[in-house]
């Protein structure tokens, strides 16, 4: 099973689209990714063979992309993308609703890490 963490430095990035990049996790390994672009992710998170992602907010157009990809999104999320992924790893992370209907707002400090990481 494998994750991908959407990321800004080592934090969980608040809007999928704007990553810079992402983390991919498969339980003991961990590796960088740049992104290749806005609409491109989800294809490229498949090419990866990821079956989760997570992130803080992210669009419609973008879960439908990765439903039709069978790519589960994991939303709402904010903190260090390594207390992120051992909560998922130890299956105890809980999402939060971080739907966007717009590209015009920001999402900081609008969701926390609800995993028990403590972060």
């Amino acid at each position: 099973m494998k994750i991908a963490i959407v990321a800004d430095n080592n934090k969980v990035s608040q809007h999928f689209g704007k990553a810079p990049g992402f983390f991919v996790y498969d339980g003991t390994n961990k590796t960088y990714y740049e992104s290749i672009g806005h609409g491109a992710i989800p294809k490229q998170l498949k090419e990866l063979g990821i079956d989760f992602v997570a992130c803080g907010g992210i669009g419609e157009g973008a879960i439908n992309n990765l439903k039709e990809l069978n790519i589960k999104a994991f939303t709402g999320l904010e903190g260090f993308c390594d207390d992120i992924a051992n909560g998922f790893f130890k299956q105890i992370l809980v999402t939060g609703n971080s739907g966007c209907n717009s590209h015009d707002h920001s999402h900081h400090s609008h969701h926390s890490c609800n995993c028990k990481c403590g972060k």
